[in-house]
């Protein structure tokens, strides 16, 4: 049985400004915590790229303190953007704030010659510097110190600030891609399998996965609305399934609610519409289909989709959750607050030359004294 999230890609909608959907974000996930959803998701964009949200961890911050029991977690940190060193402290600090509650999606991202550019690599050496920053946060959030030479990265024992609370495999889910199994096999990561993939391929990425991680944990990203009935939820969702066609089916649909095509691109796009029922059934459906599956995340919120339907969807849904979620499995270890070791004051220090300020680091400090000539 599932866990159930909520998935925000973080879409808006026309006329809506990116302040006002942070806002929206955090009025439905503050929803979402009281309600007892498991999580919640958010994707990293970037410039012109869909999505409007360039730091979810920076969003986690704030709402760290606005929920209580709800994870949170990034779908997914584009690994070659960031400093390694840099992410694993701000990862650390934000467990730290949200006392255990993030999760780390992390992958390759989006890896056009323009975004390269812009972020000081190729898209030739995007999937190896992802690779790099996987294995640099295992030794961070494990040791707490990183000691690592890599083809683009190399650090000798640099100790993580805050210390991590949590070990790596628990805060870290790798996104689907050509690292993800040899990584998710050599470290127990979790793995996240995107929306957009074929049926088939993430068939087979499922099918990879467990057999070689026995007893790893699998996260579906999918979409989906749910409305007081069946037709109401349709017609809801319709310019969403319309978008997302053009955008991920490369397909100019035109058709409406009733169209005989609406299932055909729902089922496609991984999207399950209707009443509270017919949207459980559907996450029934997907789990069998892949033999069980620990976590799903669905995406209520999507471009032309209004934001009092996207709370609806969330209300609505929510008496679902006790039956999807009873034996589903709890695997996230407690977050521990660790110190830091003792960091000894140098024995001497040199004096400064122009005796403003005292080495001393006990005494106060001086006002320079002020010359009367000019």
């Amino acid at each position: 049985m599932p866990r159930i999230d909520l998935f925000y890609y973080g879409d808006t909608s026309p006329g809506q400004s990116p302040a006002q959907l942070y806002r929206e974000i955090e009025e439905q996930i503050v929803l979402g915590d009281q309600l007892g959803y498991h999580g919640a998701w958010v994707t990293e964009h970037h410039f012109s790229a869909r999505g409007e949200v360039p730091d979810p961890l920076t969003l986690f911050a704030r709402l760290s303190g606005t929920t209580q029991r709800i994870r949170l977690g990034t779908a997914i940190a584009c690994a070659p953007y960031y400093h390694p060193i840099r992410l694993a402290e701000q990862v650390a600090l934000v467990d730290a704030l949200s006392g255990g509650r993030l999760d780390l999606g992390v992958g390759t991202g989006m890896t056009t010659p323009e975004l390269a550019a812009v972020w000081g690599f190729t898209p030739d050496d995007a999937a190896q510097r992802a690779r790099e920053v996987h294995e640099i946060l295992a030794q961070a959030f494990d040791t707490g110190v990183v000691d690592y030479t890599g083809e683009f990265y190399r650090f000798s024992n640099v100790q993580i600030s805050p210390p991590p609370g949590r070990p790596a495999k628990d805060l870290i889910w790798t996104a689907a891609g050509r690292n993800a199994i040899p990584l998710a096999t050599e470290h127990g990561f979790r793995l996240m399998i995107p929306r957009p993939l074929p049926l088939a391929q993430r068939l087979k990425i499922n099918d990879e996965y467990r057999a070689a991680v026995p007893g790893g944990e699998v996260i579906h990203l999918r979409s989906g609305l749910v409305g007081p009935t069946r037709e109401i939820a349709r017609e809801r969702a319709v310019e969403f399934l319309r978008e997302y066609a053009a955008v991920y089916l490369r397909t100019r649909w035109t058709g409406g609610p009733d169209s005989a095509a609406f299932d055909d691109i729902a089922e496609k796009l991984s999207f399950a519409v209707g009443t509270a029922s017919e949207v459980a059934d559907k996450i029934w459906e997907w789990t069998d289909q892949f033999g069980g599956t620990e976590e799903t995340a669905i995406q209520f919120h999507g471009p032309h989709v209004q934001h009092q339907h996207v709370l609806e969807s969330i209300e609505l849904f929510a008496p679902q959750l006790a039956e999807l979620q009873a034996d589903a499995p709890q695997t996230s270890v407690p977050w521990v607050d660790r110190g830091i070791p003792d960091r000894p004051v140098p024995a001497q220090l040199t004096p400064y030359e122009d005796g403003v300020r005292d080495p001393d680091v006990s005494q106060p400090w001086r006002e320079p004294a002020t010359s009367a000539t000019q």
